[in-house]
This record gives structure tokens, sequence and C-alpha cells, in this order.
């Protein structure tokens, strides 16, 4: 099935689906940005991105690894308003998914634990390199090196909470990996 579930999903407004958005929720974006390409082609993917979500006194807010800021908490919101400051939305697909797992408060807790241990860590830019290399031309290995691109971001939180995504061969994780999860449902498309 892969990430062909999130292929013709109903598309809703933030605003009727905001209510409905769960702490650990997952998200995913289809960018249309130069970087965003190169990540969807090269990891044969419809995503180029991954994060996931929390809600804290009435604020939706997503917690993901970014190419500028490395890993910062920003509200969901700004994807469809205010992306990147600019006062336009994403330049792309916004997608949300759902683990089946329960969690609890205490499984929350421990995700947002090891989310927080990592806020401002660098994003892994030289990760970037090493998967373009491995996929182009067969070379390298995953190393943890204390940066992250996204889906390193969103696996080590999962993984705090006994939640293992899949990785290739190598040891890279891709959005696609995470999205591909037998365990993840395709909830609905996002839009303003």
């Amino acid at each position: 099935m892969g990430t062909k579930k999130f292929e013709g999903l109903e598309r809703k407004a933030y605003l009727q689906i905001r209510n409905s958005i769960q702490t650990g929720d997952i998200f995913f974006a289809s960018g249309n940005y130069p970087m965003s390409r190169i990540i969807e082609h090269f990891s044969d993917s419809m995503f180029s991105h991954v994060g996931f979500v929390f809600t804290w006194n009435d604020r939706v807010l997503l917690l993901e690894s970014v190419e500028d800021d490395g890993v910062r908490m920003v509200p969901l919101s700004h994807y469809l308003s205010d992306y990147e400051n600019t006062g336009s939305s994403y330049n792309g697909r916004l997608f949300l998914g759902r683990h089946n797992a329960s969690f609890d408060t205490g499984t929350i807790n421990r995700m947002l634990g090891k989310a927080a241990d990592t806020l401002n860590k660098k994003y892994d830019k030289d990760e970037i390199t090493k998967i373009i290399a491995r996929i182009t031309i067969g070379l390298g290995k995953h190393g943890d090196n204390g940066a992250y691109i996204c889906s390193e971001f969103v696996d080590i939180c999962f993984r705090e909470i006994g939640i293992v995504f899949p990785r290739d061969s190598k040891g890279f994780i891709f959005p696609e990996h995470i999205a591909a999860d037998a365990n993840v449902e395709a909830l609905f498309e996002i839009v303003a």
C-alpha cells in the first residue's frame, strides 16, 4: 500500500479539523520548492517533509527539523497562512496521518520530552549529501551524529515510546518510510 493511501484523500479545511487533531499525529508535506523536489525525487516519494503535532492550551503545534533552523516548534497554522514568516501559505500540499498506537499521558510526556531535548539541534545538511550520494552512486551509510533531518527527528521521538519505523538497507529514513508504515493511517489533506 505504501504512500498510495495518501492519494485521493478527502481535503479538509484546517479550521474544520483543528479540534480533531491529536498529539502524536504525523504531519507530511509535499513541497514545490527546489529542495523539496530533490528530496521527493531521490527518495522516490510524494513527501519531502515530516513532523509531528502536539496540542497544548488550545494550540496545535508542530515539532519538526528544517534546513535553516534545525529542530523547532511552530504553530501548524503557520503552514496555512504565514509559512516562514512570509505572510503566505506553504507552497505545496499538506497531509495528516495517525499511528494506530494509543498514547497515554506518560507516553506523550516521554515523546515530548525527547523532542524538547533535541530542540534547536542542527538540521543534518551533511545527511542530505550522504543520501544523494548513496542513491546516485551507491556510497555511504547512515550514522547518528546529533543532527537531524526531518524524518530522523520524528523517528527518534517515536523510538522513545517504542515505535520503530522502517529504514532502508543503509540505515536511512525518509518521510516515505514513515508514511508507508502499515501502522500509520492516512487521515486527510489539509487545506486553508
